[in-house]
């Protein structure tokens, strides 16, 4: 749940997507809850403003419908761990990162970067932390150290969105739990936000840190074997997939070296790969015109038949409904992954 929109990272321009029934001062400026008890979402969120341009927000909300809405934070780096929660965020026309469960991501954007978009529902507790990149050179007037991802950003030369899905472990986890139990009041609670958020801060850099090409090998028959386990599990379970960590456990790899070995040998991401399964088995059934094209979103795996055309629109060119009044060609291509 993102529980603000930050198309500019000003305490003014920042306004709720969700109705609020309740704003609680907690003492410090920029630093307040949100109580929402409505048809829509109940629960609270608590956001705290540390800074120029940092900010973190602790939530616990439940949402009473999926809730789809357009995201962006325009020259920031954006945090998200979650204890749990359902719905997905795509940050671009071939990306998307779930956000079911346990979960954590980071999502840094230039300047120009359009907005993403977001579908969320169900049950979520979670924090995100904002940071802009004037403020994050700062934190970090020196960039030794810091992954070559976030040191590309403070010097402006990144021109492109970035999305990554992290390992939410217990440091993490532990962060999160310490938010949301803190009992403390005043100027201490801010004190201790602010600890808190840096400390979350160090925990990703130290992740991002770790070399993409990690577990990259020469091809072996080994390798060979590991991969097309991993696919035929896919073509298997493509509407409700194991995770990455569960998938490279189940055929003897590490996430990375499955990740880097499923691309140099498919020329496809394990998401790619899920994705085009989905639409080719989502072409298949469109022929059964007795079949509504909701039911058909739910069965290849989409959560939300939003989420459903909008894949569908990227993959073929056109929407599920123009599809089956086309009578679409290409059905022969069918499993062809």
């Amino acid at each position: 749940m993102f529980p603000a929109r930050a198309y500019a990272l000003e305490q003014s321009d920042i306004e709720p997507i969700v109705p609020v029934d309740r704003y609680l001062s907690l003492g410090e400026p920029c630093h307040y809850r949100m109580i929402m008890a409505n048809p829509v979402v109940s629960g609270f969120s608590e956001f705290c403003g540390l800074s120029d341009g940092f900010f973190v927000a602790v939530s616990d909300v439940d949402l009473a419908a999926p809730l789809a809405c357009e995201i962006s934070t325009p020259e920031a780096l954006r945090i998200r761990v979650a204890h749990d929660g359902d719905g997905e965020y795509l940050p671009s026309q071939d990306k998307m990162i779930d956000i079911r469960g346990r979960s954590a991501g980071v999502v840094i954007e230039p300047p120009d970067a359009p907005p993403a978009k977001l579908v969320s529902c169900g049950h979520h507790r979670a924090v995100q932390i904002i940071v802009h990149r004037s403020t994050l050179r700062r934190l970090y007037p020196q960039d030794e150290g810091l992954p070559a991802v976030i040191r590309a950003f403070l010097a402006d030369r990144l021109d492109h969105r970035v999305a990554k899905q992290l390992s939410c472990g217990p440091a993490l986890l532990r962060c999160l739990e310490d938010l949301h139990n803190c009992s403390l009041s005043g100027r201490s609670r801010w004190l201790f936000f602010r600890s808190k958020a840096v400390e979350i801060l160090c925990h990703v850099f130290e992740m991002l840190e770790e070399k993409d090409d990690g577990g990259l090998t020469e091809p072996s028959a080994l390798i060979d074997r590991a991969v097309n386990r991993a696919k035929n599990l896919l073509r298997e379970h493509y509407a409700a997939p194991p995770s990455l960590d569960d998938l490279a456990r189940e055929v003897g790899l590490s996430r990375t070296g499955l990740c880097s070995n499923f691309h140099r040998l498919t020329g496809q991401t394990v998401f790619g790969f899920i994705t085009e399964l989905r639409m080719q088995h989502a072409l298949a059934m469109l022929d059964r015109y007795d079949v509504p094209i909701t039911e058909i979103a739910y069965a290849v795996g989409y959560h939300y038949p939003s989420s459903f055309t909008v894949a569908v629109q990227r993959r073929f060119g056109a929407s599920p409904r123009e599809l089956r009044r086309r009578g679409h060609p290409g059905g022969e291509a069918v499993l062809s992954v």
